[in-house]
């Protein structure tokens, strides 16, 4: 069963005050095969679910807000598909980094702040170095103090990372 170790907003940051307006969410769900699910905050429009890769999901986030909500990066093909391929199978590898690029790209020009909220175990933890790469306000929070039930050992669990 997928289990939800991000969500990721996107919208505009207030001038004044910080924080988001937030347009758009992302949700990462991990564990057998993981996925990309966009929502619009209002409601209107169905959810859209991708596969990313593994090694470059970081980047697959921003490709999926540069095609699927800003719109300024045209792929050429449907980074979604019915059957659910992964983007291992829409795009090659070439043209996976040639849309990267066009994406941050994209990015220099956009009015887009993207808050990623990072659950313990999120795959994202180990490429958010990445995010400089990418020229839009952006906020990353990350566990700092967990008390969970553990099922296995029967037990209230409590760490700091």
């Amino acid at each position: 069963m997928a289990t939800t170790t991000a969500i990721i907003l996107t919208g505009t940051a207030h001038r004044n005050h910080s924080g988001i307006s937030p347009a758009h969410l992302i949700q990462l769900t991990e564990n057998s095969r993981p996925a990309l699910i966009l929502q619009s905050m209002d409601g209107k429009d169905k959810p859209i679910t991708i596969i990313p890769t593994i090694e470059n999901m970081l980047d697959d986030v921003f490709l999926m807000i540069s095609v699927l909500i800003l719109k300024s990066v045209d792929p050429g093909k449907e980074l979604y598909t019915q059957d659910r391929k992964s983007l291992y199978e829409i795009l090659s590898d070439i043209e996976r980094f040639e849309l990267y690029e066009k994406a941050k790209g994209s990015l220099q020009t956009a009015d887009i702040k993207v808050v990623f909220n990072l659950l313990e175990g999120c795959h994202l933890l180990h490429q958010i170095d990445k995010i400089d790469n990418y020229p839009c306000d952006f906020e990353v929070t990350v566990p700092k103090i967990k008390r969970e039930f553990n099922a296995w050992s029967g037990k209230i669990e409590f760490k700091e990372f």
